[in-house]
Formats: C-alpha cells, structure tokens, sequence
C-alpha cells in the first residue's frame, strides 16, 4: 500500500508538502512541484485513507441519503421502483457533484443524528418521510436538508423538492372527464402529503365538470402486499362501480391490472386504469398505462442542486417539478 511517505522519497520533497498537495491545501507549493506530486500520486497508484482525509480537511465529502421502509410493509423501500429509480439518479448526481453517498434506512432520529456526527455528513436527502419524523430530523441534525416528497414550511438551511401533485390530480381528472367519465374512483395507500394533493386536484378537476366525487370514491389500501390482496378482493364488486381507476402510483396500477385481469376483467374496456409517475414498466404493460409523468432524473438533479447551495448558503428556495400527462392505451373513452 502506497504511503504519503513514499511519494514524499520519490518526489523529493517533505510529507507535509505532500500532504498539502492531496488534501489540496492552500500552500505555497509551486506549480512543478505541484504537479510532480500530482504525477506520482497516479503513477504510484495511491488511495487516499478517507478516515484521514476526513480529518484532515474537517469535511467528509459525503451526502446522506435518507430512505425508510413504510409501516407494516416487509419489503425494504428501495423495492419500489420509483425509489430505486430516485436513488440511482441521486447516486450519479452526487458523484457528478463530486461527492459520495452514505444511504440510511435506520427508522430512528437518533440513529440517523449519530451518523451524522460519525461520517461528518455534509447534508442530508431525505425522501418521503414522515412529517413529524422530519421536523424532529430536522431539528436534530445542524446539517442542511433537502426533502423529497414530503413538505415542510421551514426555510432555516432546508429545501423542498416538490412535485406538483395537486396539478397532476387535476390534469388526470380533466382529461377522464373530457374522454366521458363520471364514476372514477382514486386508489392510494394513504391521504397525507403528496397522495392528498393528487386527491384534491383530481376532485376539483370532476368539481369543475359538474361531478362531485365523495371521500367513497377515495379508496384507502393497506401498505402490506397480502392484506392488500385480502381487500382487493373485498372492493371487487366496488370497483367494478366505477367506469375508471385512478392510482397514485404506477406500481399500484400495474399491480390493480393484473388483479382486474385475473377476474376476468378487461382494461380498458371494462375498466380504464392510470398511474402517477411514468416508471419504465408503464410503456412495457399490455395495455400500455395512460400515466402522469415526472421527470425523476431531473428531481434528483434539483436536490443534489438544492443541496450544493444550502452548503454555499446562497438560497433556501424551493423547488418545484411540473408533470405531464401522458396518454396510452389503458383508458378508453365512455358516454355517460
């Protein structure tokens, strides 16, 4: 293993100087000397020990990146694929920035401050938290924080990155209501946040049209995989109400499809389905699903962004992330 040391010998000069060069010290080291030490750092193959460096430039280089199991559901989150999508996207793009990434799963504040401390962190990415867990994240950890998905009023060294769900509900109900429908049903795991949003924009949407959908056409499913099954099988002939089924996710309208489809129900003749998010198995599905579109490359763009200003503190302002509509082959258009 290549040592400070022996670049040191084979440079010619002292380890501090060395030293200086890699943790890129502001010396007075001149230009030759500089890149001499440069040259022999890459020709002798050395790795730099982070521990050290960590210590020695009093910063880690490292961005947290916070993603929590939801409750009562046995598969870790990054099953989803949205969330592994919005992962893999914030990994490229603190790479880009010239950071590294430390995910977090741990499902305690404390946990989360003591690896903070530990890694030295230079901010957090925390995705569709908890609100009350946030704001006591937020509370606990002096570091910036930029959230994803869940939103929060508070502009001391934090960002929302925010999608606009309220317009995504009302574009979707729009354009139902303009292919005939009137008995629409939306299908979400909960009624907090983001899902809310998409709730009373596509209730405004049907309000407009003259059409008033209840808190009975906002279907509530359990997180969990087999209970879900268990109360699919409960809401069928509920279902079977309505003339389209709109799900807050792509994931639960793919997997509403094959539930449909096992009873015998075809989409979209029977029934139109849509989603929210546009993931790469909504263009693969037969039929192809009628789906909002949020760019989640771009998203991650806007919080690793977000984030690189809070740690140059010139901005607490929040972003947000317009979708689109886009029309497949899951939603057929009705007269009534």
């Amino acid at each position: 293993m290549v040592r400070i040391k022996d670049i040191a010998e084979a440079v010619g000069v002292s380890t501090t100087t060395v030293s200086n060069v890699i943790h890129d010290k502001e010396q007075r080291v001149s230009p030759e000397t500089r890149a001499r030490i440069q040259q022999a750092v890459l020709d002798m193959g050395y790795v730099p020990n982070m521990s050290a460096l960590m210590l020695a430039q009093n910063y880690s280089g490292i961005m947290g990146v916070v993603l929590l199991n939801k409750d009562d559901d046995r598969k870790p989150a990054l099953a989803d694929p949205y969330y592994s999508t919005l992962v893999g996207y914030l990994e490229e793009q603190i790479k880009k920035s010239g950071h590294y990434m430390l995910m977090i799963t741990v499902p305690e504040v404390e946990e989360i401050h003591r690896q903070v401390l530990t890694w030295k962190l230079e901010g957090l990415v925390v995705c569709n938290l908890d609100t009350a867990f946030l704001m006591e994240l937020h509370e606990r950890c002096q570091c910036p924080i930029v959230s994803i998905d869940t939103y929060m009023n508070r502009k001391n060294n934090f960002i929302n990155i925010m999608t606009d769900d309220f317009g995504g509900g009302y574009k979707m109900g729009c354009y139902l209501r303009g292919m005939g429908h009137r008995r629409a049903a939306m299908i979400a795991d909960n009624d907090q946040g983001v899902d809310h949003y998409r709730w009373m924009g596509f209730q405004k949407a049907f309000r407009e049209a003259g059409v008033v959908l209840t808190e009975e056409q906002h279907i509530l499913i359990p997180v969990e995989y087999q209970h879900r099954q268990e109360v699919y099988e409960e809401l069928f002939q509920r279902l079977r109400e309505y003339t389209v089924l709109f799900y807050a996710s792509d994931y639960y309208a793919l997997e509403g499809c094959s539930f449909l489809r096992d009873k015998g129900i075809r989409i979209p003749e029977d029934i139109s389905v849509t989603g929210f998010d546009d993931l790469v198995y909504a263009k693969l599905a037969k039929p192809r699903l009628t789906t909002m579109h949020q760019n989640i490359e771009k998203k991650a763009c806007m919080a690793v962004d977000a984030l690189l200003h809070l740690l140059k503190k010139d901005t607490n302002t929040d972003y947000l992330l317009q979708v689109d509509l886009i029309e497949r082959e899951s939603v057929q258009k009705v007269n009534e």
